[in-house]
C-alpha cells in the first residue's frame, strides 16, 4: 500500500480524546483530571530520529498600559505556570531509525484541580496546549514539531472529597430581612451560573402595617478584576457594575392559602418600573407580595468568569437594594435610624432600604449546557418537555456566543476521533483471550 506524501507540520499531528478538560470542584480539592491522545507521524521513506518527546505547557499574558519594570517601560509579561514532559520512545544513537508508514504514541497527562483554568481577558489570558517533537539526528536538520490547543475549564461542582465528608454546599441562596415596617425574604436559586444564562431571584415582601409602598428593586451584578506581579511589583484593579436586564417574570402567590384576601397582580410594565425607576409605589396589602425575577447574565463579551488565579483574579458579587416607603408615625424618630430616610417632608413620608451583598460564581460560557438547560423545580412541574430527553428546544434561553459555537462545533468534530483514540488505547492494555481447549488433567 502506497504510503501518501506529506510535508512539514503535515508528517506529525496531534489527535486528543478530550480537546476540553473539565476541572471538577475547587482548586483546593484533591482531585485530577485525566488527558489523552496520539501523537501521530507519517513517513513516506524511513528518517533518522534520536526520541519522541510530547510535553503540556500552560502559559499566561498580561498587558500593563501604564507599564511595569524599573523604567515603566515594559507593556506587558508572559509566564510559564505549567509543565509537563513525557518521552515517548527513545531511539539508539547510532542507528536510530524509524521506517516508513503510520506511527502512533500514545500518551496521557494526569491534571490536578489546582491548575489554572483557561483565562481569555482583554488584558490577560491563561492558554494550554499540547506539543509534540521528534528530534532527529545529524547537523543542519529540523526537528518535527506539531502543536494542539486545549481548553481547561472549571466547573465548580461537588468533588469526592465532599460527599465522602458529608459536606455538601446548598448551592441556593435564602436571605431573610426583618423590618418594623415589613419582611423580605429573597431566594437566589443558584449561586454559579454560566454567563449570558438566565437568573431567577425570588423576592417576597409582607407588610406588617397600612401604606406600606414598594418603590424601587436594584440588582447590580460587580465584577473585581485585579492583576498583579509579584515578581514586578506591580498591582491593578477594576471593577465593573452590570445592572441585571429582566427577562420575565411569576406571579408565586398562593391562592390556597391568600383565599381570605385577593391575591397581588401586578402587570409586566409596572414590574419593570420597579427595577427601572425609584418610585414605582407598588402597594403591599394583606396579601404578600411574592414575584419571581428571572434575569439575564451579561454575555462573555463584556463578563468573564470567575477565577481563582492570585496573578488574575476575577471574583463577582451580587448586589440587591430594595426601597420601601411608609408614612411617618408619631413615636418613630427617623434621625436615629441610618437605614431610614425622609421620603417627602410635605406628605410625612419615610423611606429604607433592604442591602444585600452576597458572592456568587460565574462559570465559563461554554459550560451552559451543565447549569443553564436545567429548569428550576417549580418549572420543570408545568412544563411537560422537560421529560424528552431528545428535546432541545430549551439550549435557545440562553446568549449562543461564538465561542460556545466554536466549542460545540469542535466537540462534535471529535467525536469519532476521540472513540478511535479510546479504543486503540484500551485494546493495548487487554489481555488475550484464554484458550477455548481445557487443559488435560492427569489422573
Amino acid at each position: 500500500m502506497p504510503v501518501p506524501f506529506f510535508s512539514g507540520s503535515k508528517q506529525l499531528s496531534i489527535e486528543l480524546a478530550e480537546p476540553v478538560v473539565i476541572l471538577r470542584g475547587q482548586p483546593g480539592d484533591n482531585t485530577t483530571a485525566v488527558l489523552r491522545g496520539e501523537l501521530e507521524l507519517v513517513l513516506n521513506k524511513p528518517m533518522s530520529a534520536s526520541s519522541i518527546v510530547v510535553k503540556l505547557m500552560g502559559k499566561s499574558h498580561t498587558l500593563w498600559p501604564d507599564g511595569i519594570g524599573g523604567r515603566t517601560t515594559k507593556l506587558y509579561h508572559d509566564k510559564t505556570i505549567h509543565e509537563q514532559n513525557v518521552i515517548l520512545q527513545t531511539l539508539p544513537e547510532d542507528h536510530g531509525v524509524l521506517p516508513a508508514g503510520l506511527h502512533r504514541w500514545p500518551f496521557e497527562f494526569l491534571l490536578s484541580s489546582r491548575l489554572v483554568e483557561t483565562i481569555e481577558d482583554d488584558f490577560a489570558k491563561v492558554w494550554y496546549y499540547v506539543q509534540g517533537c521528534v528530534h532527529r539526528t545529524g547537523m543542519g536538520t529540523a526537528n518535527l514539531k506539531s502543536r494542539r490547543n486545549i481548553l481547561l475549564l472549571r466547573a465548580a461542582s461537588w468533588s469526592e472529597q465532599a460527599l465522602t465528608s458529608h459536606a455538601l454546599t446548598n448551592p441556593s441562596i435564602l436571605v431573610e430581612r426583618r423590618l418594623p415596617q415589613c419582611d423580605a425574604t429573597i431566594f437566589i436559586e443558584k449561586s454559579m451560573a454560566s454567563s449570558g444564562t438566565q437568573f431567577p431571584i425570588s423576592f417576597t415582601l409582607a407588610a406588617h402595617r397600612k401604606h406600606v409602598f414598594l418603590e424601587s428593586v436594584s440588582v447590580i451584578l460587580q465584577e473585581r478584576r485585579i492583576y498583579q506581579l509579584p515578581e514586578m511589583d506591580a498591582k491593578r484593579g477594576e471593577v465593573h457594575d452590570f445592572r441585571l436586564a429582566l427577562h420575565d417574570a411569576r406571579n408565586q402567590s398562593d391562592l390556597a392559602v391568600s383565599s381570605f384576601a385577593p391575591p397581588m397582580e401586578v402587570d409586566m410594565p409596572h414590574l419593570r418600573r420597579v427595577l427601572a425607576a425609584k418610585n414605582a409605589h407598588i402597594p403591599l396589602t394583606a396579601t404578600p407580595f411574592q414575584y419571581q425575577f428571572v434575569f439575564t447574565l451579561p454575555n462573555c463579551v463584556h463578563l468573564n468568569h470567575t477565577t481563582s488565579y492570585n496573578e488574575i483574579l476575577f471574583t463577582h458579587y451580587l448586589k440587591i437594594d430594595i426601597e420601601v416607603s411608609f408614612p411617618e408615625e408619631q413615636h418613630e424618630q427617623p434621625a436615629n435610624n441610618q437605614n431610614v430616610r425622609v421620603d417627602d417632608p410635605k406628605k410625612g413620608t419615610l423611606r429604607t432600604a433592604i442591602h444585600l451583598d452576597t458572592p456568587i460564581s460565574i462559570l465559563d460560557c461554554r459550560l451552559k449546557d451543565d447549569y443553564a438547560t436545567l429548569p428550576s423545580y417549580e418549572a420543570s412541574v408545568y412544563d411537560s418537555k422537560v421529560d424528552d430527553v431528545n428535546d432541545t428546544s430549551g439550549a435557545s434561553n440562553f446568549f449562543l456566543c461564538p465561542c460556545y459555537l466554536k466549542y460545540k462545533k469542535e466537540c462534535k468534530q471529535s467525536s469519532g476521533s476521540s472513540e478511535a483514540i479510546m479504543t486503540r488505547q484500551n485494546s493495548d492494555s487487554l489481555l488475550p483471550p484464554p484458550p477455548y481447549s481445557s487443559p488435560k488433567i492427569k489422573i
